[in-house]
């Protein structure tokens, strides 16, 4: 962390902005925008990454897979803790899995399920619950997470802290766009516009969203040339990318909270002006709209003696009418375990999913 805030300058943070816009593929535009030569900051970027302060990777448009997303609270029965997470697992589709405390005591999960199988992810849950495995559990059908880029416009260069403007946050809600972004619009359809090879590009710039093209093409078997027009005219053209994660923590986790809270508003102007606030706010990391619901699912990331501020500017939120009740849960950080696109259950252009075997392998694990 102390690395991390000695090596914060202007010109760093800069980069650090930019990268959340052009992506850690376009170099070169980025730094026509900043006005330094595509070397210096190849260079500052490359050692950040190499000081493991700085992670850059590719969020899929998972609707354009075929993919629907739903955000899982579970809670298992006392009896079942200890297996709570194999349970999650067991469903395969999952993109990350953490612990969580709050509301809900047990296991926060992101899924990217196959849309042609939504009611069976249903049926998994609603069975897990019948055979007295779950305690409680809350399922979301959500769109793509929003990525909040990197953003500076808090942090005191000169002293090296942040001021958390809360009430400034509160005033931008109010004279916000009534627009909804059109990332966080509920999907109509979910089509599958790639293939195996799009899929297992996609897997590896998930790791790293600036991977080399030469290093792509060994994981493809093709030429780098190759690689770079499939990348071009099917991953990019078809608009495959939904995102880059632009992955730092600006403050310490022993010393922070990452939470994810359920907020629900009043009506759907009231929700889409609060997610216009959200996109340059540096205590947000990612945020989704429920589907066919005035609801937000967000994630925030704030030091703890922020935390309460947070949560008092939520429930003035209510007050004024905009928020009509939010609940949260705290995430474990040490306990995040994530995984990539399950490219390997995809086969001649559909995903492949076997019901009857998921669910006879959760009984096999409670022994029934």
């Amino acid at each position: 962390m102390l690395r991390y805030l000695d090596s914060l300058d202007e010109v760093n943070a800069k980069i650090l902005e930019g990268l959340g816009k052009h992506g850690p593929r376009n170099i070169s535009s980025l730094s026509k925008e900043l006005g330094l030569s595509s070397t210096t900051v190849a260079f500052r970027i490359s050692k950040l990454v190499k000081e493991k302060t700085l992670q850059t990777r590719v969020k899929p448009s998972f609707q354009k897979l075929g993919l629907n997303r739903a955000v899982i609270f579970a809670e298992a029965k006392p009896t079942r803790k200890k297996i709570l997470r194999n349970i999650i697992d067991n469903l395969l589709y999952w993109t990350y899995t953490i612990r969580c405390f709050g509301k809900f005591n047990g296991i926060y999960a992101l899924f990217s399920f196959p849309a042609e199988f939504k009611k069976k992810f249903e049926d998994y849950f609603a069975e897990a619950l019948k055979q007295n495995i779950l305690e409680n559990y809350a399922l979301y059908w959500v769109t793509d997470f929003c990525e909040t880029p990197p953003n500076f416009s808090w942090f005191d260069l000169k002293r090296r802290s942040w001021n958390f403007r809360w009430q400034q946050w509160i005033k931008e809600i109010e004279q916000a766009s009534n627009v909804l972004p059109k990332r966080l619009r509920d999907p109509e359809t979910y089509p599958v516009l790639v293939d195996k090879v799009d899929l297992l590009l996609l897997k590896e710039l998930e790791k790293d969203g600036a991977k080399e093209f030469k290093k792509l093409a060994k994981i493809v078997d093709m030429t780098p040339e190759a690689v770079r027009y499939r990348f071009q005219n099917h991953i990019l053209k078809r608009g495959l990318i939904a995102d880059y994660e632009i992955t730092i923590f600006p403050y310490p986790h022993q010393s922070s909270d990452l939470s994810s809270f359920v907020i629900e508003f009043e009506s759907d102007t009231a929700l889409a002006k609060f997610a216009n606030s959200l996109s340059n706010k540096p205590f947000v990391l990612s945020y989704a709209k429920v589907i066919g619901q005035h609801k937000l699912i967000v994630h925030f990331y704030t030091p703890k003696i922020e935390f309460s501020n947070l949560v008092d500017s939520l429930n003035s939120l209510i007050e004024t009418r905009y928020v009509e009740r939010f609940f949260h849960a705290l995430l474990d950080i040490p306990s995040f375990k994530r995984q990539t696109v399950s490219y390997e259950f995809f086969e001649k252009n559909k995903w492949l999913y076997n019901h009857e075997s998921i669910v006879e392998n959760l009984r096999r694990m409670i022994g029934r």
